[in-house]
């Protein structure tokens, strides 16, 4: 789903808001924490739907019509028209939020107000108005449920435009089960069998509340290791922030609440932006002693618990990297590998898989990972996320054993996280059109449905009509792949390393006879889309010159790679994404034999502004993480990990590594574990305070609370989740219903591997 924004936001209105004042009250003259406006609708058709039983509701486009000729203070209006009297039927328009995103509305019920203005054709008209969520109450109970009030509770319709404002609890009753932490939107229904026209104009959600801060002291819900850096952030809004710079804390054991070390916080940052918190430090690095611990400080909640000890995050590993078991296509999960979440396929039909453009024509396309909440599979994705597994076995292959995982393929003999990475390689494999070397896109529903859309496809025609295409961003990153993934299994599956390091030979092939970008898609930025392949070509011939040595591989190499110097140099520059492989090109070529020096001394000086660069954002962010500020996007939880093991891979190939690089990367992963400003565990089954969902139709459905052990969330999302937060780094929902914040992605969890390697390995234990 992350990768379908761009027209999700082009088709459908969500819910917009208030832009709000920025800085702190002293210097807007406002309340900086007063809850925005949420605007439901105002001038453009709303996502949502319209039914009835006999068709008497009027549709525009499945929607309830938007009136030009009716406006009120310059704004049109929804006019529900019902056009013909049927007693004892039914009809339905909803209005959703943020195209069908669901949107945590619990600080808004208890005070707040539905308000919005409203007129009838004749007057005394009469409908139900109330609050839609989204809700898995498994194993029994409605997905959906609706909270209604009569509208003649609050106001008599007449034929003059009046103002309404309804309690929010009142058509949100959470005594009736309603869920405001995934409300869909607002429906309006039949009160009766009459026939009427009402109109409904600038319709929004009002509070007079001020947004509430999270539990104050944040910590690793994991915990430690014994001889690294050991810190909470204690934070909150000014105003009721009792702690302060100096203030005492005390470490203490869970068991006996005995107090075994003491301190004073330090302040970090008076007034922090992205979490409009003042923040301040609780340093306890010299605790060593294994245990169960808690933190507290005088006038706050004590925090979660934790833990000091040298094993503790190796579960952590073991359950980050089975989130790709429990992605897997083409296998049933069940016992004794799959016991809490065990299915069928979900598409079996994927072993013979028509083409979209000539559906005569199929292709076994089975196996893989679905990519994220939706049933997608996706070349570039999978091979950017095999990059990180395999580049974790490669760094710290210590860290790895068979039998580790519990996956079906445990007991081989070989270390468990290759058998996973063999199982997306191989679904890769059968992407590639063997005749051209050229590989297609990827396999997903036909209606761009990847949920419950049955009618599966292979993607390789455009909206012009081009058909049996083969995506040369798909092909290179294809290449790349399976080049590394050559080198990695030579000594150990030398078949199927054989079969790999051919079909990236044939890849490249292709790519040479394609010098031009080919896309699946030319008008949407999306669906993984790529509008320029240079970096992932060079990434290809940078893994081919590593894997055979062959001279024309280094030749494309040293033509092409100082031309993506501002990706190294730019202040504002990031890491390797999908489509986007800056780094993983240098890291193959300098595993190479017979690489140039001079390319690698390029790389190195490069290389140095940009992890200069990123420290000065780790050290200069009061959270410690590598983001700029305000810098919270989709996915930022991943990009947070990748930053940090790019960083690594980096300085240990280059021979510059340092013990704050090393405090770098144990920080992000601090990040994702607790140490943010919502308090929370971005990981599923890690902390007390732990992600308990995720938007994924593999769990939605599926009669069971909860998802696995080992999910990352995406993360706060400043801008497609604007509407939960005034604040930047607030910005996610632990919902099932939002994919802008709460999906996950196998890019994501796959910089959780590495991070989870990290933290396993010799350096991550070493301060």
């Amino acid at each position: 789903m992350k990768k379908m924004v761009s027209t999700l936001l082009a088709v459908a209105m969500g819910l917009t808001i208030l832009v709000p004042p920025t800085g702190t009250a002293a210097e807007t003259g406002k309340d900086f924490r007063s809850l925005r406006v949420l605007d439901v609708f105002k001038d453009k058709p709303s996502a949502g739907f319209v039914a009835s039983e006999k068709g008497q509701l009027e549709v525009a486009n499945n929607l309830i019509p938007f009136d030009q000729s009716q406006k009120f203070m310059g704004l049109p209006s929804l006019r529900v028209n019902v056009t013909k009297p049927v007693d004892g039927s039914w009809w339905m328009g909803f209005i959703a939020f943020r195209g069908w995103c669901t949107l945590d509305l619990t600080q808004y019920v208890p005070n707040g107000y539905l308000e919005f203005n409203v007129k009838g054709k004749d007057g005394g008209e009469n409908l139900l108005i109330g609050g839609r969520d989204k809700f898995e109450r498994a194993p029994t109970g409605p997905e959906n449920l609706e909270s209604t009030k009569n509208i003649t509770d609050y106001v008599t319709i007449t034929k003059e435009w009046q103002h309404v404002k309804i309690p929010l609890k009142d058509i949100m009753d959470v005594t009736q089960g309603f869920n405001p932490v995934m409300t869909q939107g607002f429906v309006v229904k039949s009160a009766n069998g009459n026939a009427f026209t009402v109109w409904l104009n600038d319709m929004e959600l009002t509070s007079p509340d001020r947004e509430k801060g999270f539990p104050a002291i944040k910590v690793n819900q994991v915990g430690y290791l014994p001889n690294t850096e050991k810190y909470a952030l204690v934070s909150g809004f000014a105003d009721e922030m009792k702690a302060d710079n100096g203030t005492a804390f005390e470490v203490r054991k869970t068991e006996d609440k005995s107090i075994i070390y003491k301190g004073q916080l330090a302040l970090v940052k008076k007034f922090d932006t992205n979490s409009g918190e003042k923040v301040l430090k609780a340093d306890f690095s010299d605790l060593k002693t294994p245990g169960d611990y808690y933190i507290k400080v005088p006038g706050v909640d004590s925090s979660v618990r934790f833990k000091i000890g040298d094993t503790i995050f190796k579960p952590l590993l073991t359950d980050a990297s089975r989130y790709f078991y429990y992605q897997r296509q083409g296998i049933e999960l069940k016992a004794p590998y799959c016991i809490d979440y065990p299915r069928e396929d979900k598409s079996p039909q994927d072993k013979n898989l028509p083409f979209a453009s000539n559906p005569s024509r199929t292709k076994d396309v089975s196996g893989g990972w679905y990519d994220a909440g939706d049933r997608g599979k996706y070349v570039i994705n999978t091979a950017g996320s095999l990059s990180d597994m395999l580049w974790a076995y490669e760094m710290y292959p210590e860290v790895f054993k068979d039998n580790q995982f519990n996956i079906p393929e445990s007991g081989n003999g070989i270390p468990d996280i290759l058998d996973e990475a063999k199982w997306g390689l191989s679904w890769i494999l059968k992407m590639q059109d063997t005749e051209s070397g050229g590989f297609y896109a990827r396999a997903q529903g036909m209606t761009g449905d990847d949920f419950t859309d049955p009618n599966r496809f292979i993607k390789d025609k455009d909206e012009q009509g081009h058909t049996n295409i083969k995506t040369t961003d798909d092909t290179a990153e294809a290449a790349a792949i399976l080049a590394h993934a050559y080198v990695v299994y030579k000594d150990i599956d030398k078949q199927f390393a054989d079969q790999c390091l051919a079909a990236a030979k044939s890849a490249w092939t292709f790519l040479e006879k394609n010098p031009n970008n080919i896309m699946t898609e030319l008008k949407i930025y999306g669906g993984y889309n790529v509008k320029d392949d240079s970096s992932d070509r060079l990434w290809a011939s940078a893994a081919l010159f590593r894997a055979t040595g062959e001279a024309q591989y280094n030749s494309y190499f040293k033509k092409n790679y100082a031309k993506f110097e501002d990706k190294y140099t730019d202040a504002k520059a990031y890491t390797d994404s999908w489509g986007r492989h800056w780094f993983a090109p240098f890291f193959c070529y300098l595993k190479a034999e017979g690489k140039d020096a001079a390319v690698e001394q390029w790389f190195k000086q490069h290389f140095a502004i940009w992890i200069g660069n990123t420290m000065n954002r780790y050290k200069q962010n009061p959270w410690e993480n590598t983001l700029k500020d305000g810098d919270y996007f989709w996915g930022c939880n991943g990009d947070i990990l990748g930053i940090t093991q790019t960083a690594v891979i980096g300085s240990k190939l280059l021979g510059t590594y340092t013990d704050d690089i090393g405090k770098m990367a144990r920080a992000g992963l601090n990040w994702d574990l607790g140490i943010n400003p919502l308090r929370r565990s971005f990981v599923s089954g890690y902390g007390e305070d732990s992600l308990k969902l995720t938007f994924s139709d593999l769990y939605l459905h599926d009669g069971r609370v909860g998802i696995p052990k080992g999910y990352l969330a995406g993360g706060p999302n400043a801008d497609q989740g604007k509407e939960i937060s005034l604040f930047p780094a607030k910005c996610h929902s632990d919902s099932s219903g939002d994919w802008t914040t709460n999906e996950n992605c196998l890019n994501w969890n796959a910089a959780l591997v590495f991070a989870t390697t990290f933290i396993n390995s010799h350096d991550g234990n070493d301060q």
